[in-house]
């Protein structure tokens, strides 16, 4: 397994935004933002896919807008 891409504080900053934006319990959000993280180090189809995951999980949160909120937050530029 490779290194993760962001440190645990980056991902725990990134859950704590998104569970103040989407009013989630802070450990549902740090979940949601790890299968989000590792959507966007494989790239491609698998960001589609965690956003689909990510309103599967809560269907109270719109997917596509909360890998663009933990991307934000990560830096990381989905473009």
């Amino acid at each position: 397994m490779s290194e993760q891409m962001w440190s645990e504080e980056m991902l725990d900053y990134a859950a704590a935004n998104a569970a103040d934006r989407f009013d989630l319990d802070q450990d549902e959000a740090r979940d949601m933002v790890g299968m989000v993280s590792e959507a966007l180090e494989e790239g491609g189809d698998a960001v589609d896919d965690a956003a689909w995951d990510v309103h599967q999980h809560d269907t109270s949160v719109p997917g596509e807008d909360f890998v663009e909120d933990v991307a934000d937050s990560l830096g990381y530029d989905l473009e």
